[in-house]
């Protein structure tokens, strides 16, 4: 005997389409709701019923164990999908009659059945079901997530499982199914899994500012159909048989649609608990791949960090937490004070890279910018700008200043006791600092801002990467002093002033960014550093300039013949005449009435004087 049950206002469509298909088969008609229905014992249940009646009816066929089939229906849109059923009315009727029925896991919320998903908050930017595949559609409903995001905002949870507390965080919401496959959002997110683990997946959304959500927005305008390699660090991950969520109010949650409130929400799983007689798409006789507890939730907000999210809607940027705040300000605090060591280590970087300038050795000088101290008085001068700690500024300006001027009267000194005045490769490669040493400074300043504030990262990185653009300036511009030698000191001080100016605004910039200072405590101290940046870019626009016209010159006379002979090895440097050194290749010996003529000749060619440098040399 099969039992069909229906709901009487499908009355008609149940003799229509249904009957037809159980040509030759004893069946029953029952009309549903029907609270005294008991069918006889191994006897096969076929429902025509919607979602709200399957919800009902589902948790007592498995409490009783009864064989139960689920035809499509129009208004049965997540048990269907949610079971992985056939939505094809002569499909799904074959696969009743023929199946041996599976035993399947079962979600419940509260008491209610789940057959797709529990959502809990704000989820609308990763629930929402796309029907569509066309960039166009993903661009739309990119621009509609957008116009939300600034009324987005925390909600604290409390997740508990088995009576014992696993974290309390905040989140902008909750997604709950059961396997990967139930819904759009789990197929990106949830790593593999099977519908008869005995376990359900929980996905924690917790985005701590708006430009990370963004950026996982704009991630999502890429069609991509796989699952993620890995989660989001705002996304935490818990897979478990039950668990209980709190709030300090009613929570507002959906289940399949179906939206309700509740003092908390009590999720569990039953297993093997409802008797399909029809094929699963999910039903496999694989355990699946973990069937272990899971808990990924070590980046989930919690304490402090989750209070200052609940209070206010999601910020735009990061913001750092009064305790991550108080610990990096205690640091560059005291890094922002002059002590023995701090002026002992500029010495000595100063010496070291002194004398590999004078010798012209790249090693040598970058040990001597491992060694320099110098970066840190200029990230607390970073910071006390920012924040406007008028102390802090202070302090840093002072230590700064006799790190300059130690490291200035050392080199002096050394370029006076060495008997040698030789621009070395070394020290002319730092006396016409350009655009492009800024952009080594903008590198730098956000490298330095960013090792002091994460403390995963050693603090010597920063040292390393800054002094780079710091100490070898400052000993060139001592050798100029010792040598009384303007250009020399103008060159190099420049390019020390360039790095540092940069460094420093742009530390700033990243300590805003990380939410170490809200921007209008900042915005002064920015337009000040802005001003005295512009005033440098001056300098280095025209010394930009003049590199670009030198190149120009040589690429014009390199190679160029003038009276049989080739101009090579062309350097040019600006002067007051322009200077041009080369070596003049032909095959006969040249008498100097050639080489005027020829002078004469490149002159004609670039429009101007010049003192000429020639290295003649024959050809055979």
């Amino acid at each position: 005997m099969i039992y069909i049950l229906y709901h009487p206002e499908d009355e008609s469509e149940v003799k229509k389409d249904l009957i037809p298909l159980l040509e030759g088969k004893e069946y029953k008609l029952v009309e549903y709701p029907n609270p005294e229905f008991k069918p006889e014992n191994e006897r096969v249940l076929i429902t025509y019923l919607s979602d709200e009646y399957l919800r009902e009816f589902l948790p007592r066929a498995a409490n009783q164990n009864w064989p139960v089939g689920i035809l499509p229906h129009p208004e049965n849109l997540y048990t269907s999908k949610g079971l992985g059923i056939s939505s094809k009315m002569g499909e799904a009727m074959e696969e009743i009659l023929v199946a041996e029925g599976s035993k399947l896991d079962m979600l419940f919320c509260n008491g209610k059945p789940v057959f797709q998903a529990v959502n809990l908050g704000n989820v609308f930017i990763f629930s929402e079901e796309h029907k569509e595949n066309s960039f166009f559609f993903e661009v739309t409903t990119f621009l509609k997530n957008i116009r939300r995001l600034s009324s987005l905002s925390h909600h604290s949870y409390l997740l508990k499982t088995d009576g014992e507390k696993l974290i309390q965080t905040s989140a902008l919401g909750i997604i709950v199914v059961e396997h990967p496959l139930s819904s759009v959002v789990s197929k990106r997110l949830v790593a593999d899994s099977a519908m008869n683990d005995g376990m359900f997946n929980v996905l924690i959304l917790s985005p701590q500012n708006l430009f990370e959500l963004l950026l996982f927005l704009l991630r999502s305008l890429i069609p991509i159909k796989k699952k993620l390699g890995k989660l989001p660090s705002f996304i935490g991950q818990i897979k478990i048989s039950n668990l209980e969520i709190e709030d300090s109010s009613q929570i507002e949650y959906t289940v399949d649609g179906q939206t309700d409130l509740a003092e908390s929400i009590k999720l569990e799983v039953q297993p093997e608990a409802l008797c399909l007689k029809q094929v699963s798409i999910y039903c496999t006789d694989e355990k699946g791949a973990d069937v272990k507890k899971s808990l990924k939730i070590d980046k989930l907000p919690t304490g402090q960090k989750r209070e200052e999210l609940v209070k206010r809607s999601l910020p735009i940027l990061p913001r750092a937490t009064a305790e991550e705040f108080e610990d990096l300000f205690k640091v560059l605090r005291e890094n922002a004070v002059t002590k023995s060591p701090y002026v002992i280590m500029m010495i000595l970087s100063t010496l070291i890279a002194t004398f590999g300038l004078f010798g012209d050795s790249s090693p040598v000088i970058i040990g001597a910018m491992i060694l320099a101290p110098i970066i840190s008085p200029i990230v607390s001068f970073s910071m006390g700008m920012v924040r406007y700690d008028t102390q802090m500024l202070k302090t840093g300006f002072i230590t700064i200043l006799i790190g300059t001027g130690v490291s200035l009267l050392f080199a002096a000194g050394v370029s006076l006791i060495i008997p040698l005045k030789v621009l070395t490769s070394e020290i002319d490669a730092r006396l016409s600092p350009t655009l492009l040493d800024m952009g080594i400074a903008v590198a730098s300043g956000v490298a330095a801002a960013y090792a002091h504030a994460e403390e995963g990262i050693a603090k010597s990185l920063a040292g390393v990467a800054i002094a780079v653009a710091l100490v070898p300036p400052l000993a060139v511009a001592g050798i100029g002093i010792g040598w009384w030698d303007w250009e020399v000191f103008s060159g190099a001080f420049l390019l020390y002033l360039t790095n540092m100016a940069g460094i420093i605004m742009f530390a700033g910039i990243t300590f805003l960014i990380l939410g170490f200072a809200p921007f209008k405590r900042a915005k002064m101290g920015l337009v000040y550093t802005l001003i005295i940046t512009v005033l440098i870019l001056v300098p280095l626009s025209l010394s930009f300039n003049r590199i670009k016209q030198e190149a120009s010159i040589t690429r014009q006379l390199e190679g160029a013949t003038y009276n049989d002979v080739i101009l090579r090895n062309v350097k040019v440097r600006f002067g007051a005449p322009l200077k041009v050194s080369l070596t003049l290749v032909g095959t006969e010996s040249l008498e100097k009435e050639d080489m005027v003529d020829i002078k004469k000749k490149i002159e004609k060619s670039l429009n101007e004087p010049i003192q000429l440098e020639v290295i003649s040399a024959r050809q055979f």
